[in-house]
């Protein structure tokens, strides 16, 4: 890759190791708690907590660390004589509660407690009258478990949305924790004194925060491709849990099922003016950023390590370069370590464009055409390559339609991040092709993305594009120091769509036709259904271990032509023999219809060829 990096990009000098136990810090960085306040942490043996405590320290905030262990189950004693009615004293293990807290911090702590509410109740007595309780939590009817995730600490599926209730007595008594729901929670909470309480919708999970929701906020964009899922073992999840967003949150199921809870519970002080916070905490130190949209209309960017503040400058001389290249960004300027700008109310380019497509091809066309000339213009032209097309001496990668509005007839860009040198113009707008189709496969019937990758000349060198993309996402990101990381934690398409197949069918059934694909071929003929590439590839392979009698097809024009010396025919000849003499082999890319044209004709002894996986 020729391109350069603008400037020092992720490593930052820290280890694998080290990125890791930073990010579980992002759930509370964000946060705003004043100089000067007291905080007490609680820290669990088990869980991130601990991580919690040492992002405080670092935050310079005075944190008095403790243990769960030390008040787990304890039980509060008598109120001394004048003491705040609303605050009891610990009676064991050497806490001084008359110290009263700011704030008491519990983020992966409620899980593991044996008692919620006593440790809840116990975290009260901890504040002074107009101090607060963060608290953050599994939630077990995350929709993570409803798509196949298994539970964190049954290591099975479904025993948290379950409530557990189906273990054996050794199973239950040999787990170490347990998750809640949003309304145990809040019945844990009230039951312990905190009546005041708002929620905030967490994903992909506490431990990697990448979007905060508040319960009584609609967001004004689509997730499904700003977040990406995680899980505790992603080889048994079965549905594209982003794909769900848009339905959860139109029937206002998004805030119950949630995948985790950031809650902030003030005694009596104001909640958080923030209604969504997006963050990116894996990027480690340097480019590590929250971007906070408060209820008055004001966004704020900043970062959640010292090492990331210049980062911050980076971001002002790109908004201020890409204006001076005449393309429309959102006002913003530097206020007090936070680039300040107004929130739009505009609709996101992504969505804009999908709807487009959908209501009127060729404006759609058009406008994709304004946004190809934008990012044409966004940056002096190097020196063209003529099978790379116009290259831009600046290239900003994330110039797309993620990071844009379409606000009164324009397109509006933010958070330009990054770029690098020497970067083909087409590199971008494959980008902005990849966000309007992603999960949005119907909208190849209209047009096919194809026809948009040939449109601007993408189509001939797209893996090369996609090599500049990758390379920039590295930088920005730092995937390749969380690689097994997210290869342990991120699911694969294919998985995915493999265990949801299984669905369909009995194990046995499964086995038969899927993996055992040879059962039942010894002594019978064997008839190939589909006369495409498929088939010719299955012949090369094992034409000769087990010889073709006849090819079947649906397609009227294909019946009676000869392959190899073999005939194409109907699939009604089958109707004529027993099943006891023939096998048939399907080989189609899209075999779901062939498998239910062969249930309906009663014909049970077939399996499907899937080349790739032999």
């Amino acid at each position: 890759m020729k391109g350069e990096r603008s400037r020092k990009g992720i490593g930052d000098g820290m280890t694998s190791e080290q990125r890791l136990r930073e990010l579980p810090k992002a759930i509370i960085k964000w946060y705003k708690i004043k100089k000067g306040s007291k905080a007490a942490c609680i820290v669990s043996q088990q869980g991130n907590s601990r991580w919690i405590a040492e992002a405080l320290e670092e935050q310079e905030i005075e944190t008095k660390r403790i243990p769960l262990a030390a008040i787990d189950g304890k039980q509060p004693v008598e109120k001394e004589q004048g003491e705040d009615p609303g605050r009891e004293i610990l009676s064991s293990d050497g806490i001084d509660c008359r110290e009263h807290c700011d704030v008491v911090i519990a983020v992966d702590v409620l899980e593991y407690a044996q008692n919620a509410t006593e440790v809840l109740r116990c975290a009260r007595s901890l504040l002074k009258p107009d101090g607060k309780l963060v608290l953050a939590a599994d939630n077990r009817l995350g929709i993570r478990y409803f798509c196949g995730d298994q539970d964190a600490f049954t290591g099975k599926n479904y025993d948290s949305i379950e409530n557990y209730r189906h273990l054996q007595p050794w199973e239950y008594k040999n787990m170490t924790g347990r998750a809640y729901s949003r309304a145990e929670i809040i019945r844990c909470l009230e039951n312990a004194g905190f009546s005041r309480h708002r929620f905030f919708s967490v994903f992909p999970r506490i431990s990697n925060p990448q979007i905060l929701l508040a319960e009584d906020y609609k967001p004004n964009e689509a997730l499904d491709i700003r977040v990406f899922p995680e899980y505790n073992n992603p080889d048994t999840v079965f549905l594209l849990e982003e794909e769900l967003y848009p339905a959860l949150m139109e029937n206002g199921l998004l805030y119950s099922m949630a995948n985790g809870f950031f809650i902030e519970c003030p005694l009596e002080s104001d909640f958080t003016s923030v209604n969504q916070v997006t963050l990116s905490g894996e990027r480690g130190r340097e480019h590590a950023m929250a971007t906070i949209l408060h209820r008055k209309g004001v966004v704020k960017k900043r970062a959640l390590y010292p090492e990331g503040e210049r980062k911050l400058l980076q971001l002002l001389d790109n908004h201020q370069y890409l204006s001076e290249h005449g393309i429309r960004m959102i006002d913003m300027h530097l206020k007090e370590a936070s680039l300040v700008m107004s929130y739009v109310s505009g609709i996101p380019a992504t969505d804009y464009f999908r709807n487009l497509l959908q209501e009127d091809k060729g404006i759609f066309l058009s406008q994709m055409d304004v946004f190809w000339d934008t990012i044409l213009h966004s940056s002096e032209q190097v020196q063209s390559k003529e099978d790379l097309g116009v290259i831009l001496k600046r290239g900003y990668l994330d110039l797309v339609s993620l990071n844009c509005f379409y606000f009164n007839g324009e397109f509006l860009f933010y958070d330009q991040e990054l770029y690098l040198e020497n970067v083909p113009a087409r590199a971008i707008m494959l980008r902005t092709i990849e966000f309007i189709y992603k999960f949005h496969d119907q909208l190849d019937g209209i047009l096919p993305r194809n026809i948009l990758l040939e449109r601007y000349g993408i189509l001939k060198n797209r893996g090369l594009y996609e090599r500049w993309i990758d390379h920039f996402l590295n930088e920005l990101r730092g995937d390749r120091e969380l690689l097994d990381y997210f290869q342990n934690g991120r699911r694969e398409y294919d998985t995915v769509l493999k265990n949801r197949e299984r669905l369909n069918y009995s194990k046995e059934e499964y086995d038969r036709i899927f993996k055992d694909i040879f059962r039942h071929i010894k002594g019978r003929k064997l008839y190939l259904f589909g006369s495409g590439t498929y088939a010719q590839r299955f012949r090369e392979r094992y034409g000769e271990a087990y010889p073709i009698t006849g090819y079947l097809d649906n397609d009227k024009t294909r019946w009676g032509i000869m392959i190899d010396g073999v005939a194409v025919s109907a699939p009604a000849i089958l109707e004529e023999m027993n099943q006891e003499d023939y096998k048939v082999m399907i080989c189609i890319k899209n075999y779901m219809p062939v498998v239910r044209q062969l249930r309906q004709n009663r014909i049970f002894n077939f399996s499907v060829y899937e080349p790739e996986t032999r």
